[in-house]
């Protein structure tokens, strides 16, 4: 008798969910593939904030210190590993083939993510198309890797029974105070600038999600938490003030909703390059030497409301990313 295919997702969730949101988008589209496979999640921090539909694609969730997550992989016997973007100690342990998803990332990080083991990955996943951004890692690194698209939950266009969320802000799920203390005076900065502008008053709208310590932004006349449904929030906001995580910036492109982009320091994400890119294409880039430019901008969407076109991502690369984990696992008879 064939026994069903089990998977194993490894991701960190203590600075924010978009590790663990691209792993369920992921789970999903192997479930709608082969609903006969397992999926389990190992991740560093309660999943809070994550949709119920998210969670239901796992067949259990274990929160597990990133330091023993490949031990604890290697004693569930499963047939692949799927890690997100992780530097994972005890990769020797995991005991099963092994697919690495890495998001892109500055080079000269990128031997951190090596297995600590001395083994090539079986197959890096890079969750966007080819044309955009493709690491020559070396055989030492992976025996291949391939550009999937781009992985995220597609929102589309408002839609009559949305309503409006207004003009919402959001500053990610995670960061720490020093970044906050960067971030924050600016979009005030240009928030109180546009009060200036802006033919009559306007009320912002801070969505802060179970990770961001309650820390509201000064100029934000509502805090509101989003409860994982942040996409359809962009959807139904006026206007979106928001940092340029991955996710973030994908989900906002799906939809029409004018966008201002601003970058946060992180470790592993280049969110200068993703403002400089992106920011023209879903409405305008936060510049810090240039905060009047973003004011002038916000102000007019704000006097003169007008959405855009939806970014035409290309293919999804969910099910592309599902098709090549699943050419990895075998049934064991």
């Amino acid at each position: 008798m064939t026994r069903a295919k089990t998977v194993a997702f490894l991701g960190t969730s203590r600075s924010g969910l978009g590790h663990l949101r691209r792993l369920s988008t992921i789970a999903r589209a192997i479930h709608t593939a082969d609903p006969s496979v397992r999926a389990h999640l190992f991740t560093n921090a309660p999943p809070e904030g994550l949709l119920p539909e998210d969670r239901a694609v796992f067949q259990d969730i274990k929160v597990v210190a990133r330091q023993h997550m490949g031990r604890a992989v290697g004693q569930g016997s499963f047939d692949l590993a799927v890690v997100d973007t992780l530097k994972l100690p005890g990769s020797a342990h995991l005991g099963c083939p092994a697919v690495l998803v890495l998001r892109e990332t500055p080079d000269s990080l990128l031997t951190g993510f090596r297995r600590d083991d001395g083994r090539p990955w079986d197959r890096v996943i890079v969750p966007n198309p080819p044309g955009h951004w493709c690491p020559s890692l070396g055989a030492g690194f992976a025996h291949s890797v391939d550009c999937c698209g781009w992985i995220l939950r597609p929102t589309g266009a408002r839609r009559p029974e949305d309503g409006t969320a207004g003009i919402v802000v959001a500053t990610g799920g995670g960061g720490t105070a020093e970044t906050r203390a960067g971030l924050y005076p600016l979009l005030d900065a240009v928030i109180a600038e546009t009060r200036r502008l802006a033919a009559g008053p306007f009320r912002v709208r801070h969505a802060l999600g179970p990770r961001a310590s309650g820390e509201a932004l000064p100029e934000a006349g509502e805090v509101f938490d989003p409860s994982g449904d942040l996409n359809a929030v962009f959807r139904a906001a006026d206007v979106v003030i928001s940092t340029a995580g991955y996710n973030s910036v994908l989900e906002l492109a799906s939809t029409d909703t004018p966008t201002l982009l601003a970058a946060i320091p992180r470790s592993l994400d280049d969110q200068a390059a993703r403002v400089r890119l992106w920011g023209p294409r879903l409405g305008c880039a936060l510049r810090p030497d240039r905060l009047g430019t973003a004011s002038a901008w916000l102000a007019d969407r704000i006097d003169h409301p007008r959405r855009r076109r939806p970014v035409d991502l290309g293919p999804d690369g969910a099910t592309v990313a599902a098709r090549l984990i699943l050419e990895m696992t075998c049934p064991v008879s």
